[in-house]
């Protein structure tokens, strides 16, 4: 129970030490604000002493800063603001005679030339008229003073909602009204996160062999190269007749070329024919078959070679 005590009383005077520093500080810029302002009046700027006193009163709320802004307002001919602001001093500082009086004063001139507009809302809110803010704090009643016409008031209420109302107004009025929040605007559904798109099939393995082309082109090899080997036998036996007509050197050396020729021609023509013919049998895809091709083995035998074929079905 004592360990509790000893917290506590810790606790509130570390809150008091570090309230102390912050409250000198506002003081101080507040002091520093209503000094500006004095500066600006002397000068005969009233905007900005009347900026410069509403700042001082909104950073350390006081009767003085709030006099010096009605008086400056005054001054530079702005009766609606003054008028709204004298409605603060009076309902604030109601106790205080000097405060009194200037409030009373100048709410007397407005309610001649002005309308008077006593706005609640709930929750409290900020207001602003014809796009100008009007209110000192955010509260949950406002009492403004505007010039006659069609006026806008805007309430502006915790996150960032605001409801805006229009009221025709004229010179003397005394209009009340109450401006609710709009309603909270409901969280936005998610959207369904999208399915992936189903991944291809993987392409599909072309079977072993080669291309019927393959097989074509060799074919069409072998048929010119066996039309070319009965060319040269005919021209070879033209030769071998021209010779036996009339027997020359030249003419046995130009039929022995020719004999040769037909002789090489006859054997790449069985060659091309062989081999388009395993091709074509053993080697090509003809119809998509899937068969893988055979096992091809070539050895040497007495007096040539040997060619075998293995495979399965």
């Amino acid at each position: 129970m004592i360990l509790r005590s000893a917290t506590m009383f810790l606790a509130v005077v570390l809150a008091l030490g570090l309230a102390v520093p912050a409250a000198r500080a506002d003081v101080a810029a507040a002091a520093r604000a209503f000094s500006d302002g004095q500066a600006a009046q002397l000068d005969g700027n009233y905007e900005h002493a009347a900026q410069s006193f509403e700042l001082a009163y909104n950073i350390a709320p006081s009767r003085e800063a709030l006099r010096s802004a009605v008086r400056a307002r005054q001054l530079n001919g702005q009766l609606p603001r003054a008028a709204t602001l004298a409605q603060v001093l009076a309902a604030r500082y109601a106790d205080d005679p000097v405060s009194a009086k200037l409030a009373a004063d100048v709410i007397a001139e407005a309610r001649l030339k002005l309308a008077r507009i006593t706005v609640t809302c709930s929750p409290a809110c900020t207001l602003a008229v014809g796009g100008r803010a009007v209110s000192l704090t955010s509260a949950a009643s406002h009492v403004v003073f505007t010039t006659p016409g069609r006026q806008a008031l805007e309430a502006t209420f915790e996150g960032d909602r605001s409801a805006t109302r229009e009221v025709p107004v004229r010179a003397g009025d005394d209009i009340a009204l109450s401006i609710d929040p709009p309603p909270v605007p409901r969280p936005v559904a998610g959207t369904p996160a999208a399915r992936p798109a189903p991944a291809p099939a993987p392409p599909q393995p072309r079977p072993p062999g080669l291309a019927p082309a393959v097989a074509i082109t060799g074919g069409a090899l072998t048929l010119v190269l066996a039309t070319l080997t009965v060319w040269s036998g005919l021209d070879t036996d033209k030769a071998h007749d021209a010779y036996l007509a009339s027997p020359s050197d030249a003419g046995w050396d130009d039929g022995r070329a020719k004999q040769l020729r037909t002789n090489l021609l006859l054997g790449g023509t069985a060659v091309a024919g062989v081999s388009t013919t395993l091709i074509a049998v053993f080697w090509t895809r003809w119809s998509g078959s899937r068969r893988p091709p055979p096992d091809v083995a070539i050895g040497r035998a007495a007096g040539g070679l040997t060619v075998s074929l293995g495979g399965r079905f």
